[in-house]
């Protein structure tokens, strides 16, 4: 089985350190992650790096990020998306296949799925017979992590539990 033992965070690296995420400081405090285990939970306030760390990992690791085109800032920034470059993966047997899901970006998914759907009525059996978009948005979470969890690999989760009912996230746990 292949899982991730650990990050390192290579400062060196970093193109700026006054810009998002580079001035974060739990990344410019930090120079190795390691998981101990081949379940790990990222915990903390918001905008304290979360999220920039698991999309990190995910590009880093050669994981796709499913993301549909944002409306353009006024003011973009050039270094957001680019802190993968700073990040090194240590591998317990190797790379994996994986699989990224954030709450954030899935009523998206689902509404791509949907359209899929509509020239191929079958493809919703992957995700139990039904369109995710008719569902509640908890219920579309269960459909989807039920199908994914079909595949062996690693499953990074942004937030996987904020549509889920207290009993519904007991359920997801299982």
């Amino acid at each position: 089985m292949a899982y991730i033992k650990g990050i390192r965070i290579v400062h060196d690296r970093y193109p700026t350190r006054d810009r998002y995420p580079f001035n974060l400081p739990v990344l410019g405090g930090t120079s190795t992650l390691t998981f101990p285990s081949q379940v790990t939970f990222f915990a903390g306030e918001n905008g304290s790096g979360k999220s920039t760390l698991l999309r990190a990992i995910c590009r880093s690791g050669g994981i796709h990020i499913w993301e549909e085109e944002r409306r353009r800032r006024l003011k973009p920034n050039p270094f957001e998306k680019r802190f993968h470059e700073a990040v090194d993966i240590d591998w317990v047997n190797g790379p994996a296949p994986g699989s990224f899901f954030s709450s954030e970006i899935f009523t998206s998914y689902a509404q791509a799925v949907e359209e899929f759907a509509a020239a191929d009525p079958g493809s919703l059996r992957f995700y139990g017979g039904s369109s995710l978009v008719t569902q509640s948005h908890g219920q579309s979470l269960m459909s989807f992590f039920r199908a994914r969890s079909s595949f062996k690999g690693l499953f990074l989760m942004d937030e996987p539990e904020t549509a889920l009912s207290p009993r519904t996230q007991i359920e997801f746990l299982r």
